[in-house]
């Protein structure tokens, strides 16, 4: 069996300027920040980032953020970090963000399409506002749906609670958060978890993001707590 066990350096030392990356969590809880601090360490440039949300200041992807390594951000709740909005409005083209807003639930849906190889899904949700703006709209029986297109990235950044040598993974309540499609919607998947055990410790019950997905296991992330 291929040894997919990694330090979290060695794990992220594949995502390169440029690249395209799913981040798993809301507002950083089920994000795992042992990925990101390694891509922060790594300095990766020009990251196109698909996630919830920005995290919050000195967490989550508000690392990345703030380290400013992403160019492109597509999100659905940015409230919580000042920075988004302050890098959308710079006059500095240097440091401008071009963050794209979705709608939670069309966010999640996008996502998986990509993962199961959907041409995309039809959505009442945005008809008639900027949401629509570009989109094809299908009406039927009466009325009308955005027709949404699929995401796919890259690299997936996931974070589990518990995860076999061969990354058979369980999550621990919210932090299952968007984890588990991004898990089937990306060409590289890395999970940073809290708990790696042997083959047949995770009972085939519980398994939620089947270890054919994973390519990398990095350990050592902490449980997740309020506080940072």
């Amino acid at each position: 069996m291929i040894d997919k066990i990694k330090s979290a350096a060695e794990a992220v030392a594949p995502i390169g300027d440029g690249s395209v990356v799913m981040v798993g969590g809301f507002m950083a809880c089920g994000t795992p920040e042992i990925l990101i601090d390694a891509l922060v360490e790594k300095g990766s440039k020009d990251l196109t980032i698909i996630c919830n949300d920005a995290g919050v200041p000195g967490r989550g992807v508000g690392k990345l953020l703030s380290n400013g390594q992403i160019k492109t951000l597509y999100a659905s709740h940015v409230g919580l970090n000042p920075e988004v909005a302050a890098r959308m409005n710079t006059d500095n083209p240097d440091d401008k963000l071009d963050c794209k807003l979705i709608p939670q639930g069309t966010l999640a849906e996008r996502i998986r399409a990509g993962g199961n190889g959907l041409g995309g899904f039809l959505t009442p949700t945005g008809v008639g506002t900027i949401v629509a703006e570009g989109k094809q709209v299908i009406r039927i029986e009466g009325r009308d749906y955005l027709l949404e297109l699929p995401l796919n990235a890259d690299f997936a950044l996931i974070r589990g609670t518990k995860t076999d040598t061969f990354g058979n993974t369980i999550y621990n309540g919210t932090t299952r958060t968007f984890n588990p499609m991004m898990a089937t919607a990306a060409d590289y998947v890395i999970v940073g978890t809290c708990e790696i055990v042997d083959v047949g410790g995770v009972d085939p019950n519980e398994v939620v993001t089947s270890g054919i997905f994973v390519d990398a296991i990095v350990g050592g992330e902490k449980p997740w707590t309020l506080s940072k």
